[in-house]
């Protein structure tokens, strides 16, 4: 290799690394060990298997049942998180999973050397995949284990079962039958993977091999299925009185990927269903052209692997607009299902790349690299606020365990397995509990059935970032509870991100502070309304004048399988 090309070989790896080494510093500084939601739900499991000393109820707690999923992947993660740490730290789970978008890259890539694509083909794959659009599941840690993972022992399943066909000792192939298992007790939709797989080995003719999937396949199946118990909420049961609505989130669902909710929230859904019927079309016709059409036998079974890979997309989406389109069109364009349509895009892309060749090739990626750069930047000022505001909620919720309810464990081994985390209210609790004299402000409170919002305008007031905290909070006090909220920081203008003060000073004008209070997690009496402004390692604490009446409103609790 000649002095310039190996210069030239550093440089576009060191372009691939840049959107991963990005995305991993966000994470990093907004990252924070606080359970959510599902993780107490492993929390508990991991409880009880240490205070069993049955191995087959050990068995049994690793496989059982959660909501639609059996999610022995993130269960068995976090026991070794365990044993490393002494803790459930989910920040370690939410790592491990979104170290799965890594061993996908690397899949794409390993395909790209199939394709005699250059190193450079692999840009705007990292840029589109290590985008912060994905950052529901990046910061949940049974989420991102679960999302994430799912995705990658599927992509990994096909690629060891696809090109297994020319392995002499078959190590390939019973390594697709490992992560088979492995995909299947991930996530609910890792039950594709065997009838994705069956098809290949069908299509590829291996009939020995197709024996010993279906039996292997069976026996994993038949396990999960054992004792499944259907989820008894009423809400997760799919609608089919309109199937316009389905069809509408379905491709909406499929094109997830391109969003413009952050510039223009009333196009989003039109954008997103466009992009879907897209790329409807585009696997159409892949798809015909690889089960139908004669060609290049190598090429053939490359793209019999990318195949394989959009239709577990594919199926996913037509699972997830069944199982949760009752919730409302607006949870299928969540950041939680986004990786699915960032992943159509990449294929698509791949595929599209063999259209080219020579320097047509060349600019074709060129061009991809530019675009998908710009969609990389475009995520990130698009998703900053949500990034920094799911951290606020997370702290906030820890408050409420910890203060508020006074349910947070405090003996026993769920103590050992959730350790408080360390937050900006820790040396300030004596300002926020202690009576003193109210400031004036004017606060605009809103009321409706079932929550409050308080808004406080700032007319552009500049907010330091640079701490991961920063921000302001709301304080709700009465004469026995103290209840925290975290407020959305709403800039004066979009374009306030493109100003150095944000691009290189982590400075933003902000034009209020606003949050949702809702009736639900909060009890009866008057409040009085606080505020707590963070920057840097300063913390303001201020008790208003102003105060709120709040009835509180009984929710039902969702009914569970597990």
């Amino acid at each position: 290799m000649s002095f310039s090309s190996l210069i030239k070989k550093t440089l576009t790896f060191c372009l691939i690394l840049i959107p991963i080494v990005s995305f991993w510093f966000i994470f990093d500084k907004y990252a924070i060990n606080i359970p959510h939601w599902d993780d107490f739900a492993v929390r508990n499991s991991i409880a009880n298997f240490f205070n069993t000393e049955s191995l087959l109820e050990k068995n049994k707690i690793l496989f059982t049942q959660h909501n639609e999923h059996r999610i022995f992947l993130t269960r068995f993660a976090a026991l070794l998180i365990y044993e490393i740490k002494g803790t459930l730290d989910v920040k370690w789970l939410m790592f491990l999973g979104s170290f799965s978008l890594i061993g996908t890259l690397f899949l794409f890539y390993k395909t790209s050397k199939k394709y005699n694509y250059t190193l450079f083909a692999i840009v705007p794959l990292s840029f589109l995949i290590f985008t912060l659009g994905l950052f529901e599941n990046t910061f949940w840690g049974m989420a991102s284990i679960q999302n994430f993972g799912v995705v990658f022992l599927a992509f990994l399943t096909f690629y060891w079962l696809v090109f297994s066909l020319n392995n002499q000792d078959n190590k390939y192939y019973y390594f697709a039958i490992f992560s088979c298992f492995l995909g299947i007790f991930t996530s609910y939709n890792g039950i594709i993977i065997p009838v994705i797989g069956l098809l290949i080995l069908l299509f590829q003719q291996r009939k020995q091999a197709i024996f010993i999937w279906i039996g292997s396949s069976a026996v994993f199946l038949i396990s999960y299925l054992y004792d499944f118990a259907q989820n008894p909420e009423e809400a997760a049961k799919t609608d089919f009185s309109n199937p316009q609505l389905l069809l509408k989130g379905f491709f909406a669902t499929i094109g997830n990927a391109i969003d413009l909710s952050f510039i223009s929230p009333a196009k989003h859904i039109d954008l997103s269903i466009a992009a879907g019927i897209f790329f409807v079309i585009f696997m159409a016709i892949f798809a015909y052209q690889v089960l139908f059409k004669k060609y290049n036998l190598v090429k053939r079974t490359n793209d019999l692997f990318l195949l394989a890979c959009l239709a577990f997309l594919t199926i996913t989406c037509v699972g997830i607009v069944l199982a949760r389109s009752s919730f409302g069109f607006g949870i299928l364009l969540t950041s939680k299902y986004k990786i699915y349509s960032i992943l159509i895009l990449s294929i698509f892309y791949l595929v599209a790349l063999q259209s080219f060749s020579g320097n047509r090739q060349k600019r074709f990626i060129q061009l991809a690299t530019l675009g998908t750069i710009v969609f990389n930047i475009f995520t990130y000022f698009s998703d900053y606020q949500n990034i920094r505001h799911l951290r606020q909620e997370r702290i906030t919720d820890q408050f409420k365990q910890q203060y508020s309810d006074k349910d947070f464990p405090k003996n026993g081994l769920v103590a050992k397995l959730q350790q408080p985390a360390n937050t900006f209210y820790d040396g300030i609790l004596d300002k926020i509990s202690l009576t003193s004299d109210s400031a004036k402000t004017n606060i605009i409170i809103t009321e409706n059935e079932a929550s409050f919002r308080l808004e406080e305008k700032q007319n552009g007031k500049i907010l330091d970032l640079t701490s991961s905290d920063a921000g302001q909070y709301f304080v709700l006090k009465s004469t026995k509870k103290v209840y925290l909220f975290p407020a959305q920081t709403i800039v004066v203008s979009n374009k306030a991100y493109l100003n150095s003060n944000f691009l290189v000073g982590n400075r933003l004008p902000v034009g209020s502070f606003a949050a949702e209070i809702t009736k639900f997690y909060i009890q009866s009496g008057k409040y009085q309304i606080g505020k707590i402004l963070v920057e840097n390692d300063t913390k303001t604490v201020v008790l208003s004048n102003q105060s709120i009446d709040i009835q509180a409103v009984t929710k039902e609790k969702p009914k569970k399988n597990w």
